[in-house]
């Protein structure tokens, strides 16, 4: 049996008019057991995503499409820009990338490698040219997560605790 083909994603970078959507996709209980714990508002969105979109700090944003509509958050920034997290993880160097599947019609149908496998290429290691290391980390408990991103070639190279939370961190090289 030959091997389902993955969808071709897009991206485009966050503007405030995607803050309205995020705010829905942070209130979807998919995305509630990981990744937003609390209800947000969209004042508390812009608050928090509006320094990314303005290039205010040194996050780069995204939202992943499919056939033109999102459905997916992404973001990437160097380790050495966020120094505790860097210190968290102990590296030094590479990237980083943290997201999310917002729209539920889009969970468990092989979007998440695809948004994952093509940001990398596509994206985050094309905007950090001198870096050949790119980390995600996932609570143990996302086993979906986990393995997504050990489907797109991410392997494991250790645990850590955030905020209490015990954490598997991988890696891809370039």
């Amino acid at each position: 049996m030959a091997a389902r083909a993955l969808p071709l994603i897009g991206f485009h970078r966050v503007s405030e008019a995607d803050f309205p959507l995020m705010t829905g996709w942070l209130a979807q209980p998919h995305v509630r057991v990981f990744f937003q714990k609390t209800p947000i508002s969209l004042d508390e969105v812009a608050a928090k995503y509006g320094p990314r979109v303005r290039g205010e700090n040194p996050t780069h944003p995204h939202l992943a499409l499919y056939g033109g509509r999102p459905f997916g958050y992404l973001q990437c920034y160097r380790n050495v820009d966020w120094p505790e997290w860097a210190a968290e993880i102990s590296v030094e160097h590479g990237l980083s990338i943290d997201l999310y599947i917002g729209d539920p019609a889009f969970v468990g149908a092989g979007y998440g490698r695809a948004m994952l496998g093509a940001y990398v290429r596509e994206v985050a290691f094309p905007l950090y040219p001198d870096e050949s290391r790119c980390f995600i980390a996932h609570t143990h408990a996302n086993t979906v997560a986990l393995a997504c991103s050990r489907a797109v070639g991410f392997h494991d190279v250790g645990d850590f605790v955030e905020d209490g939370v015990n954490m598997r961190l991988l890696v891809i090289d370039r």
